[in-house]
């Protein structure tokens, strides 16, 4: 009896043991939140915000003329060369694995699941800045500036053209779409415009300056969307105005997202990133100590992550305050991307995509959680 007393005592002693050891045996989730997961280094400044595919591949555009695919061991799985820059115009991911995006030769690609060009589809126009966005139906949208023939495209998932719609001047916005098919998009003749899924003007609403960044849609229909004329503006489903958030600089290229309470998230060249209420008063404002390009996405925990020209990436507490910042080498102006594990996903203007460890369990379930909207990029209010 006693010879059994000992042993259970003795293995009790040995789970203790083991136990301790796994408490004590590398950070704790938390302590790794905002340190390096690794990092993958481009030919090129890295401004295109990263998508994520299902099975958790990365796809990022970089200034080195180059679409990657990334494992989400951040070893290189393929690369596609197009034939200009891919400045801000990020990929998309259709329904079937497709990667659409454009380049500053002017064409969008659609590129297959293995790294191989399904096709190109020539506009004319230079196609570096806009993102495309994919309508429930797998239509492509896409905006390019063309001297004298500025146009907002629709092309059949096939590559032929469905329609295009004239706009003013400029259109460098990338489109979003709403609940009914409507899509949105901004350009430098200072209107956002309201197209109809067959291409003709439903409205625009004229703000006082150039607009660059892409809109976000509200689960009621708001459209809100940042002009250069320093205001966020909150735009009605009618094309009438909500409200306008003056800030003191350029609300130019932050594009805002939208939290689970309402709350609007979007960074300005005043060297701040604001939370705005739903009746368009402020929250709070977190000093960046340098512009804004980059456009939010928020964690399940609520955590907003943003980069700044400061050449940091942040995660800010709900409350406003700073929760981290990790340091990059030249301007973190990519919007940053959520993995279902939590990563966050970034580029740089040193050329490189980090993925940097976060305290989020994934993206967080709102309206409009991130820059064009979900993972996949599909720019669309119940997309992916």
């Amino acid at each position: 009896m006693r010879k059994r007393s000992v042993f259970l005592v003795l293995v009790s002693l040995s789970l203790i043991l083991v136990k301790c050891a796994d408490e004590t045996t590398g950070p704790s989730s938390e302590e790794k939140a905002g340190t390096l997961k690794w990092s993958f280094e481009t030919g090129g400044d890295v401004r295109s915000s990263p998508a994520i595919g299902p099975d958790g591949t990365i796809y990022v555009g970089s200034q080195d003329n180059n679409v990657y695919a990334i494992n989400p061991d951040g070893t290189q799985k393929w690369v596609f060369p197009t034939g200009g820059l891919i400045v801000f115009s990020s990929p998309a991911i259709g329904s079937d694995g497709t990667i659409y995006v454009g380049s500053e030769d002017g064409n969008i690609y659609a590129i297959n699941p293995d790294g191989t060009e399904k096709w190109a589809f020539p506009t004319g126009g230079n196609v570096k800045w806009s993102s495309p966005a994919i309508g429930s139906n797998g239509t492509i949208y896409v905006g390019v500036p063309s001297p004298g023939s500025d146009k907002l495209y629709a092309i059949n998932p096939d590559g032929t053209e469905k329609w295009a719609f004239p706009t003013g001047n400029c259109t460098s916005s990338s489109p979003a779409i709403g609940s009914d098919g409507t899509i949105y998009v901004g350009c430098y003749d200072y209107n956002i415009y309201a197209i109809n899924p067959d291409g003709s003007e439903k409205w625009a609403f004229l703000t006082g300056n150039v607009i660059n960044s892409s809109p976000a849609v509200d689960i009621d229909g708001t459209i809100y969307v940042g002009s250069q004329d320093n205001n966020l503006y909150a735009i009605n489903p009618d094309g009438t105005e909500k409200w306008a958030f003056l800030t003191d600089g350029v609300v130019g290229w932050s594009s805002p997202a939208i939290g689970s309470d309402g709350t609007i998230y979007v960074g300005s060249q005043d060297d701040n990133f604001y939370a705005i209420n739903p009746d368009g008063t402020e929250k709070w404002a977190f000093s960046t100590r340098n512009a804004v390009h980059s456009s939010p996405a928020i964690g399940s925990d609520g955590t907003i992550y943003v980069g700044s020209c400061d050449s940091n990436l942040y995660a800010i507490n709900p409350d406003g305050t700073e929760k981290w910042a990790f340091a990059t080498e030249n301007g973190t102006l990519s919007s940053p991307a959520i993995g279902s594990d939590g990563t966050i996903y970034a580029g740089s203007g040193d050329g490189n995509l980090y993925a940097i460890y976060g305290s989020s369990g994934g993206l967080a379930n709102t309206p409009w959680p991130m820059f064009h909207h979900d993972l996949k990029h599909s720019g669309r209010v119940g997309g992916p």
